[in-house]
């Protein structure tokens, strides 16, 4: 088995036919064809359903796909660290996040990573949280950002901040005013909310069956941004994480309402591969997250 046959495994995969994937890598659809029969000879199996029009994987060719694109990324983290050994300095680092690290806490990490080290190219996915645990485990990512800790065995994970929810109305609402509120006071409210499952909306659910208080809920979006865009048109009152609302809250956009009783911490945690197995590039960015949160 070597690589090249790999890649054209990888490529037929994810193009889901032998006559596409021929054209992504230049290559004849007979070569292709003559590669994966060795390949599928060499494991004793067939990889793919020669029946179906759509290049579907066999079970061990779904088997098999995981550990290709794991081999893969192993041989292109050797090619980037022999690179960095010759002081190239030039390489890949991925990372995995949800719309509010993206957008709050990655900018400043990401401009300080930039300056000392433009050379690296920087990838940036939107994730579910469930999946970046595996897509680091496997290496298609160097590092994700998770509201809870994974205990996986092959990952390690840092705690880098710790933020609550809070309650924001828009400046005019009659809440706004009222230096606190109940839970049960917020059961005639019309609120709009994160059509995301996290633990944190989990949480928020609770708390109101905990005090037999209907939450109301009139909207939900997708990003946080939108969310806000929503209250400040004054079309329901919101829920959210203070590192995504601080800026509004301090210009007066938004008015905070503490809630009595309500305390829903939301930590981050940042996870990543046993250190001995980072490239240079992911252990630079490593040492500028514990530098700038003090760890």
């Amino acid at each position: 088995m070597d690589l090249s046959q790999l890649e054209i495994f990888l490529s037929i995969a994810e193009e889901k036919s032998f006559s596409r994937a021929a054209e992504k890598m230049l290559r004849t659809q007979p070569a292709i064809s003559i590669a994966i029969k060795r390949l599928e000879e060499e494991l004793g199996e067939s990889l793919f359903d020669r029946s179906s029009k759509n290049g579907s994987l066999t079970e061990a060719g779904r088997v098999l796909l995981s550990y290709a694109q794991r081999m893969l990324n192993l041989r292109d983290e050797a090619i980037e660290a022999v690179g960095e050994l010759r002081g190239m300095f030039r390489g890949r680092l991925t990372i995995g996040a949800n719309e509010s690290t993206s957008l709050y806490l990655l900018p400043p990490l990401l401009m300080e990573y930039r300056k000392r080290f433009p050379q690296i190219k920087i990838e940036v996915f939107r994730n579910i949280s469930e999946k970046i645990p595996l897509e680091v485990s496997e290496r298609n990512l160097d590092f994700g950002f998770l509201s809870y800790d994974p205990m996986h065995p092959n990952l390690q994970s840092l705690e880098i901040h710790r933020d609550e929810l809070v309650l924001v109305v828009p400046p005019k609402h009659r809440l706004a005013k009222q230096g606190q509120v109940t839970v049960k006071d917020l059961g005639e409210e019309q609120f709009v909310a994160h059509n995301v499952k996290t633990p944190s909306r989990t949480k928020i659910f609770e708390l109101f069956a905990q005090h037999r208080t209907p939450l109301n809920i009139c909207l939900e979006l997708a990003t946080l941004e939108t969310i806000k865009e929503f209250v400040l048109l004054n079309a329901g009152i919101a829920i959210l994480p203070r590192l995504a609302v601080e800026a509004e809250i301090n210009s007066g956009k938004l008015a905070e309402v503490p809630v009595k009783g309500m305390k829903i911490e939301k930590t981050l945690r940042l996870v990543y591969r046993r250190e001995a197995s980072l490239s240079h590039a992911a252990k630079s960015f490593l040492d500028i997250v514990k530098e700038q949160h003090h760890l």
